[in-house]
Protein backbone atom coordinates (compact mmCIF):
# COMPACT_ATOMS: atom_id res chain seq x y z
CA UNK A 1 0.00 0.00 0.00
CA UNK A 2 1.33 3.43 -0.89
CA UNK A 3 0.41 6.02 1.70
CA UNK A 4 0.87 9.71 1.09
CA UNK A 5 2.25 11.82 3.91
CA UNK A 6 1.80 15.00 1.93
CA UNK A 7 0.92 17.89 4.17
CA UNK A 8 2.98 16.67 7.11
CA UNK A 9 5.42 19.53 6.62
CA UNK A 10 3.00 21.62 8.68
CA UNK A 11 3.35 19.29 11.65
CA UNK A 12 5.98 19.88 14.32
CA UNK A 13 8.98 17.53 14.20
CA UNK A 14 7.87 15.37 17.12
CA UNK A 15 4.46 14.76 15.48
CA UNK A 16 6.15 13.60 12.29
CA UNK A 17 8.47 11.38 14.28
CA UNK A 18 5.64 9.77 16.26
CA UNK A 19 3.60 9.25 13.08
CA UNK A 20 6.56 7.52 11.52
CA UNK A 21 7.12 5.21 14.48
CA UNK A 22 3.80 3.47 13.78
CA UNK A 23 5.42 1.91 10.71
CA UNK A 24 7.66 0.01 13.07
CA UNK A 25 11.02 -1.06 11.72
CA UNK A 26 10.07 0.34 8.32
CA UNK A 27 10.69 3.75 9.88
CA UNK A 28 13.42 2.95 12.36
CA UNK A 29 15.56 0.51 10.42
CA UNK A 30 14.84 0.93 6.71
CA UNK A 31 16.61 3.59 4.59
CA UNK A 32 15.53 6.97 5.84
CA UNK A 33 12.38 8.47 4.38
CA UNK A 34 13.11 11.91 5.73
CA UNK A 35 16.09 14.19 5.22
CA UNK A 36 15.97 15.49 8.79
CA UNK A 37 13.13 15.30 11.33
CA UNK A 38 14.20 18.54 12.96
CA UNK A 39 13.86 20.93 10.03
CA UNK A 40 12.07 18.90 7.41
CA UNK A 41 10.11 19.73 4.31
CA UNK A 42 7.90 16.74 3.49
CA UNK A 43 5.72 18.24 0.76
CA UNK A 44 5.05 15.63 -1.92
CA UNK A 45 7.01 12.88 -0.17
CA UNK A 46 5.54 9.38 -0.28
CA UNK A 47 6.54 6.25 1.57
CA UNK A 48 5.58 2.61 1.59
CA UNK A 49 4.36 1.40 4.95
CA UNK A 50 3.63 -2.31 4.90
CA UNK A 51 1.97 -2.30 8.31
CA UNK A 52 -0.74 0.34 8.05
CA UNK A 53 -1.76 3.79 6.92
CA UNK A 54 0.15 6.88 7.99
CA UNK A 55 -2.01 9.86 7.14
CA UNK A 56 -0.62 13.25 8.09
CA UNK A 57 -3.90 14.99 7.18
CA UNK A 58 -5.97 12.98 9.67
CA UNK A 59 -4.96 13.40 13.32
CA UNK A 60 -5.92 10.69 15.79
CA UNK A 61 -7.48 12.12 18.95
CA UNK A 62 -5.70 10.73 21.98
CA UNK A 63 -7.11 11.02 25.49
CA UNK A 64 -5.55 10.37 28.87
CA UNK A 65 -5.66 6.81 30.12
CA UNK A 66 -5.01 4.65 33.13
CA UNK A 67 -2.59 1.75 33.26
CA UNK A 68 -5.54 -0.52 32.48
CA UNK A 69 -6.33 1.57 29.40
CA UNK A 70 -2.75 1.20 28.16
CA UNK A 71 -2.93 -2.56 28.67
CA UNK A 72 -6.18 -2.59 26.68
CA UNK A 73 -4.47 -0.59 23.93
CA UNK A 74 -1.70 -3.18 23.83
CA UNK A 75 -4.18 -6.05 23.66
CA UNK A 76 -5.92 -4.31 20.77
CA UNK A 77 -2.58 -4.35 18.95
CA UNK A 78 -2.25 -8.08 19.61
CA UNK A 79 0.28 -7.73 22.44
CA UNK A 80 -1.50 -10.18 24.71
CA UNK A 81 1.38 -10.42 27.20
CA UNK A 82 0.93 -6.78 28.17
CA UNK A 83 0.05 -6.27 31.84
CA UNK A 84 -0.01 -3.53 34.47
CA UNK A 85 3.42 -4.79 35.59
CA UNK A 86 4.74 -4.21 32.06
CA UNK A 87 3.46 -0.61 32.16
CA UNK A 88 5.11 -0.12 35.56
CA UNK A 89 8.36 -1.51 34.19
CA UNK A 90 8.22 0.92 31.26
CA UNK A 91 7.77 3.79 33.72
CA UNK A 92 10.74 2.62 35.79
CA UNK A 93 12.92 2.41 32.66
CA UNK A 94 11.90 5.86 31.38
CA UNK A 95 9.94 4.50 28.43
CA UNK A 96 6.90 6.22 29.94
CA UNK A 97 6.41 9.14 32.30
CA UNK A 98 4.96 8.70 35.78
CA UNK A 99 1.16 8.67 35.66
CA UNK A 100 -0.48 11.74 37.14
CA UNK A 101 -2.91 11.78 40.09
CA UNK A 102 -6.55 12.52 39.36
CA UNK A 103 -9.23 13.24 41.96
CA UNK A 104 -12.82 13.47 40.82
CA UNK A 105 -14.65 12.62 44.07
CA UNK A 106 -14.62 13.79 47.65
CA UNK A 107 -13.62 10.37 48.92
CA UNK A 108 -10.35 8.89 47.73
CA UNK A 109 -8.66 9.29 44.37
CA UNK A 110 -9.22 7.80 40.98
CA UNK A 111 -6.50 5.67 39.38
CA UNK A 112 -3.56 7.71 38.11
CA UNK A 113 -3.63 8.59 34.44
CA UNK A 114 -1.10 8.98 31.65
CA UNK A 115 -1.47 12.14 29.54
CA UNK A 116 -2.61 11.69 25.92
CA UNK A 117 0.94 12.18 24.56
CA UNK A 118 2.25 9.34 26.70
CA UNK A 119 -0.58 7.03 25.73
CA UNK A 120 0.24 7.67 22.06
CA UNK A 121 3.96 7.15 22.71
CA UNK A 122 3.21 3.80 24.36
CA UNK A 123 1.16 2.69 21.35
CA UNK A 124 3.71 3.87 18.78
CA UNK A 125 6.59 2.14 20.54
CA UNK A 126 4.61 -1.08 20.79
CA UNK A 127 3.72 -0.91 17.10
CA UNK A 128 7.37 -0.46 16.20
CA UNK A 129 8.49 -3.28 18.46
CA UNK A 130 5.84 -5.81 17.56
CA UNK A 131 5.78 -5.21 13.79
CA UNK A 132 9.49 -5.31 13.19
CA UNK A 133 10.43 -7.82 10.47
CA UNK A 134 13.39 -8.69 12.70
CA UNK A 135 11.02 -10.10 15.30
CA UNK A 136 11.53 -7.37 17.86
CA UNK A 137 13.37 -4.09 18.07
CA UNK A 138 15.72 -4.18 21.09
CA UNK A 139 14.70 -2.04 24.05
CA UNK A 140 17.89 0.02 23.70
CA UNK A 141 16.60 1.18 20.30
CA UNK A 142 13.25 2.18 21.79
CA UNK A 143 15.00 4.03 24.62
CA UNK A 144 16.92 6.04 22.03
CA UNK A 145 13.59 6.99 20.43
CA UNK A 146 12.43 8.34 23.80
CA UNK A 147 15.68 10.27 24.26
CA UNK A 148 15.53 11.57 20.70
CA UNK A 149 12.04 12.95 21.34
CA UNK A 150 13.34 14.66 24.48
CA UNK A 151 16.18 16.20 22.48
CA UNK A 152 13.96 17.67 19.75
CA UNK A 153 10.79 18.57 21.67
CA UNK A 154 9.65 19.79 25.10
CA UNK A 155 6.11 18.39 25.23
CA UNK A 156 6.15 14.60 24.83
CA UNK A 157 9.03 13.41 27.00
CA UNK A 158 9.70 15.61 30.02
CA UNK A 159 13.04 15.70 31.80
CA UNK A 160 12.12 13.53 34.84
CA UNK A 161 11.25 10.73 32.40
CA UNK A 162 14.33 11.46 30.27
CA UNK A 163 16.58 11.16 33.33
CA UNK A 164 15.35 7.61 33.91
CA UNK A 165 15.69 6.87 30.20
CA UNK A 166 19.30 8.11 30.27
CA UNK A 167 19.94 5.74 33.18
CA UNK A 168 18.49 2.82 31.18
CA UNK A 169 20.48 3.83 28.11
CA UNK A 170 23.68 4.07 30.15
CA UNK A 171 23.15 0.66 31.73
CA UNK A 172 22.74 -0.89 28.28
CA UNK A 173 25.86 0.81 26.94
CA UNK A 174 28.69 -1.68 26.56
CA UNK A 175 26.47 -4.65 27.38
CA UNK A 176 26.95 -6.22 23.98
CA UNK A 177 27.81 -9.86 23.54
CA UNK A 178 31.48 -10.73 23.95
CA UNK A 179 31.79 -11.68 20.28
CA UNK A 180 30.31 -8.37 19.12
CA UNK A 181 32.47 -6.45 21.59
CA UNK A 182 35.61 -8.12 20.25
CA UNK A 183 34.60 -7.26 16.70
CA UNK A 184 34.03 -3.61 17.61
CA UNK A 185 37.34 -3.36 19.45
CA UNK A 186 39.18 -5.10 16.62
CA UNK A 187 37.82 -2.51 14.19
CA UNK A 188 39.06 0.31 16.46
CA UNK A 189 42.49 -1.28 16.73
CA UNK A 190 42.80 -1.64 12.97
CA UNK A 191 41.75 1.97 12.49
CA UNK A 192 44.36 3.27 14.94
CA UNK A 193 47.19 0.85 14.17
CA UNK A 194 50.18 1.90 12.11
CA UNK A 195 50.89 -0.63 9.32
CA UNK A 196 54.16 -1.49 11.11
CA UNK A 197 52.40 -2.43 14.37
CA UNK A 198 53.14 -6.04 15.31
CA UNK A 199 50.59 -8.69 16.21
CA UNK A 200 51.73 -8.43 19.84
CA UNK A 201 51.14 -4.67 19.88
CA UNK A 202 47.71 -5.04 18.28
CA UNK A 203 46.78 -7.80 20.70
CA UNK A 204 47.86 -5.75 23.74
CA UNK A 205 45.75 -2.81 22.59
CA UNK A 206 42.77 -5.04 21.93
CA UNK A 207 42.90 -6.63 25.39
CA UNK A 208 43.06 -3.32 27.25
CA UNK A 209 40.23 -1.86 25.17
CA UNK A 210 38.05 -4.94 25.66
CA UNK A 211 38.63 -4.79 29.41
CA UNK A 212 37.66 -1.12 29.51
CA UNK A 213 34.51 -1.73 27.47
CA UNK A 214 33.52 -4.70 29.61
CA UNK A 215 34.15 -3.16 33.04
CA UNK A 216 33.74 0.55 32.37
CA UNK A 217 37.02 1.14 34.22
CA UNK A 218 40.08 2.58 32.53
CA UNK A 219 43.69 2.08 33.59
CA UNK A 220 44.96 5.24 31.96
CA UNK A 221 48.67 4.41 32.20
CA UNK A 222 48.19 0.93 30.73
CA UNK A 223 45.87 2.24 28.02
CA UNK A 224 48.30 5.02 27.09
CA UNK A 225 51.21 2.60 26.82
CA UNK A 226 49.27 0.09 24.69
CA UNK A 227 47.74 2.62 22.31
CA UNK A 228 50.92 4.68 21.96
CA UNK A 229 52.79 1.58 20.82
CA UNK A 230 49.95 0.75 18.45
CA UNK A 231 49.85 4.29 17.09
CA UNK A 232 53.65 4.77 16.93
CA UNK A 233 55.23 1.29 16.93
CA UNK A 234 58.87 2.34 16.82
CA UNK A 235 61.46 1.53 19.48
CA UNK A 236 62.61 4.46 21.58
CA UNK A 237 66.25 5.32 20.95
CA UNK A 238 68.40 5.97 24.04
CA UNK A 239 68.67 9.67 24.76
CA UNK A 240 66.11 10.54 22.07
CA UNK A 241 62.49 11.56 22.52
CA UNK A 242 59.84 9.14 21.35
CA UNK A 243 58.66 9.78 17.81
CA UNK A 244 54.88 9.99 17.99
CA UNK A 245 52.55 9.81 15.03
CA UNK A 246 49.22 11.57 14.59
CA UNK A 247 46.42 10.58 12.24
CA UNK A 248 45.15 13.16 9.78
CA UNK A 249 41.77 14.66 10.62
CA UNK A 250 39.51 17.27 9.07
CA UNK A 251 40.61 19.89 11.58
CA UNK A 252 44.26 18.91 11.95
CA UNK A 253 46.42 16.02 13.19
CA UNK A 254 44.85 13.79 15.85
CA UNK A 255 47.29 12.31 18.40
CA UNK A 256 46.46 9.17 20.32
CA UNK A 257 45.88 11.21 23.49
CA UNK A 258 42.80 12.78 21.90
CA UNK A 259 41.23 9.34 21.42
CA UNK A 260 42.10 8.33 24.97
CA UNK A 261 40.74 11.54 26.48
CA UNK A 262 37.42 11.33 24.64
CA UNK A 263 36.97 7.65 25.48
CA UNK A 264 37.68 8.29 29.17
CA UNK A 265 35.38 11.33 29.30
CA UNK A 266 32.52 9.46 27.66
CA UNK A 267 32.96 6.48 29.99
CA UNK A 268 32.79 8.82 32.98
CA UNK A 269 29.69 10.51 31.58
CA UNK A 270 27.96 7.17 31.02
CA UNK A 271 28.81 6.21 34.60
CA UNK A 272 27.23 9.42 35.93
CA UNK A 273 24.08 8.85 33.88
CA UNK A 274 23.92 5.24 35.02
CA UNK A 275 23.92 6.36 38.67
CA UNK A 276 21.51 9.25 37.96
CA UNK A 277 24.13 11.68 39.22
CA UNK A 278 23.25 14.32 36.62
CA UNK A 279 20.21 16.18 37.92
CA UNK A 280 17.27 17.40 35.87
CA UNK A 281 18.35 21.04 35.91
CA UNK A 282 21.74 20.12 34.49
CA UNK A 283 20.20 17.94 31.79
CA UNK A 284 17.95 20.82 30.76
CA UNK A 285 20.87 23.27 30.78
CA UNK A 286 23.05 21.06 28.59
CA UNK A 287 20.15 20.34 26.22
CA UNK A 288 19.79 24.12 25.75
CA UNK A 289 23.49 24.24 24.80
CA UNK A 290 23.23 21.16 22.60
CA UNK A 291 20.28 22.19 20.43
CA UNK A 292 21.79 25.24 18.67
CA UNK A 293 25.18 23.53 18.39
CA UNK A 294 23.62 20.46 16.77
CA UNK A 295 21.46 22.60 14.49
CA UNK A 296 24.53 24.55 13.38
CA UNK A 297 26.43 21.34 12.71
CA UNK A 298 23.57 19.96 10.64
CA UNK A 299 23.42 23.17 8.61
CA UNK A 300 27.18 23.14 7.94
CA UNK A 301 27.49 19.40 7.45
CA UNK A 302 27.42 19.37 3.62
CA UNK A 303 30.12 22.03 3.42
CA UNK A 304 32.25 20.26 6.03
CA UNK A 305 32.13 17.10 3.92
CA UNK A 306 34.13 18.95 1.25
CA UNK A 307 37.06 19.77 3.57
CA UNK A 308 40.35 18.66 2.03
CA UNK A 309 38.81 17.98 -1.38
CA UNK A 310 36.34 15.59 0.24
CA UNK A 311 38.91 13.20 1.71
CA UNK A 312 37.16 13.45 5.09
CA UNK A 313 33.63 13.16 3.73
CA UNK A 314 33.05 9.96 5.70
CA UNK A 315 33.41 11.92 8.94
CA UNK A 316 30.32 13.93 8.04
CA UNK A 317 28.25 11.29 6.25
CA UNK A 318 24.65 11.38 7.34
CA UNK A 319 23.10 8.13 8.64
CA UNK A 320 20.69 6.59 6.17
CA UNK A 321 18.24 5.22 8.76
CA UNK A 322 16.13 6.92 11.39
CA UNK A 323 17.65 4.66 14.01
CA UNK A 324 21.06 5.82 12.85
CA UNK A 325 19.97 9.42 13.25
CA UNK A 326 18.68 8.76 16.75
CA UNK A 327 21.94 7.00 17.68
CA UNK A 328 23.98 9.89 16.31
CA UNK A 329 21.93 12.55 18.11
CA UNK A 330 22.01 10.69 21.43
CA UNK A 331 25.76 10.08 21.18
CA UNK A 332 26.33 13.75 20.34
CA UNK A 333 24.44 14.79 23.47
CA UNK A 334 26.61 12.49 25.61
CA UNK A 335 29.72 14.19 24.18
CA UNK A 336 28.20 17.63 24.78
CA UNK A 337 27.39 16.64 28.35
CA UNK A 338 30.95 15.39 28.87
CA UNK A 339 32.27 18.75 27.68
CA UNK A 340 29.87 20.82 29.76
CA UNK A 341 30.73 18.83 32.90
CA UNK A 342 34.43 19.53 32.34
CA UNK A 343 35.20 15.86 31.87
CA UNK A 344 36.84 16.21 28.44
CA UNK A 345 39.22 18.88 29.70
CA UNK A 346 40.09 16.83 32.78
CA UNK A 347 40.55 13.66 30.70
CA UNK A 348 42.79 15.52 28.23
CA UNK A 349 45.00 16.70 31.09
CA UNK A 350 45.14 13.17 32.54
CA UNK A 351 45.99 11.68 29.13
CA UNK A 352 48.79 14.20 28.60
CA UNK A 353 50.15 13.49 32.09
CA UNK A 354 50.16 9.76 31.29
CA UNK A 355 51.97 10.47 28.01
CA UNK A 356 54.68 12.48 29.75
CA UNK A 357 55.07 9.78 32.38
CA UNK A 358 55.47 7.16 29.63
CA UNK A 359 58.04 9.35 27.83
CA UNK A 360 60.20 9.45 30.93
Amino acid sequence: MTVSVQGMSRLPPHRVFLAGIRCGAQFLLAPSLIADVRWMQLSGLESRCKFGAMNGNRATTWVEGTSADLVADAHALGVMKASPRMVTSWVEDGMLANPEPRKTSAHGSDPRVFPPEQRELFTRLLEARERSPLGRIPQRSLIRVVLYLWLIDDTIVLTPQARRAWRTHARATGQTAAVRRRENVRAIVEHLAHPSATFKQRRAAQLVLEEGERTGRIDLNRLTAALTELYSPWPVQPGMPRIERALPGPFGPVPVQDHIAMWKARQQTISLLKQEQVDEAELDRVRAVYRPMWADYQARRPAMATIGAGEFAAYFAEPDTMEGRAIEAVDAFVSTLAGELGLIEAASHAAETARLRLAR
